[in-house]
Formats: C-alpha cells, structure tokens, sequence
C-alpha cells in the first residue's frame, strides 16, 4: 500500500472488520441445524450498535483515491440500517426460515459494498523492492 495510504487503508480495514464480524454474529441467528441460535432481535441490535459506531467513525478512510468506495459504504450502512426494523417485524412475526432468511439477507446485503470496497483498496497496493 502506497505509505501516503496506509493510515486510510488501515482505518478501512478495522472497519471493514467490524462490519463483517457484525454480519455473520446476525447471520448465525438464524434457525438452521440443531442448535438452538440466539434471537434475531439480538443480532440485529448487534448489527446495529457496530453500523452506527462505524459510520461514526467513517472519516478515518476518507480520501480522494476511495472517494467512489467510501460513498459505497457509506450508502450500504444507511440501506441496512434502514431495513433492521423491517427485519425485526418479520423475525417476531414468524420463526419460517425461508422469510428469516429473506428479510434478513435484506439487511446485510447492503453491506456487500464493503468486500467491493476492499477489492478495490488491495488493487492499489504496490509492489515493495
């Protein structure tokens, strides 16, 4: 990573991390197998705490060669947010996997940004001598 980067890739990263660490603990909430999973309520309080500390936080990584990806990810935290209580009506709604699954992939797809973002940031690395 160019040294001028790196403070910017490493505030990414640590993000990045958060958000995903975040979206597989709700991802295993959902009912599958036999091991009775924590509710979803409290994965997707988790999800949100983590969203909200980390858009707090977006700044750290917000330079011009990001710009594209750093709008991206903003954009993603605000979309999955914005589904978190939808997503909460359907889990006390039902316990039917298939609309778990739907409503929370409506959640955390979103957040799908934030892979594309690191593609895009590990494409800038270069090569040390």
């Amino acid at each position: 990573m160019p040294e001028s980067l790196r403070p910017a890739w490493e505030a990414f990263g640590a993000q990045a991390l958060r958000v995903e660490q975040a979206r597989q603990a709700l991802l295993r909430c959902l009912p599958v197998g036999r091991v009775e999973p924590a509710p979803i309520g409290l994965g997707l309080d988790l999800l949100r705490d983590e969203l909200h500390t980390v858009a707090a936080e977006l700044a750290a990584w917000r330079v011009p060669e990001a710009e594209h990806d750093w709008q991206a990810c903003r954009a993603s935290i605000d979309e999955a947010l914005a589904q978190i209580e939808p997503a909460r009506a359907v889990a006390l709604a039902t316990g039917e996997l298939e609309i778990l699954l739907g409503a929370v992939t409506d959640v955390v797809e979103p957040l799908d940004a934030w892979a594309t973002a690191e593609r895009n940031w590990l494409r800038r690395r270069t090569r040390q001598p």
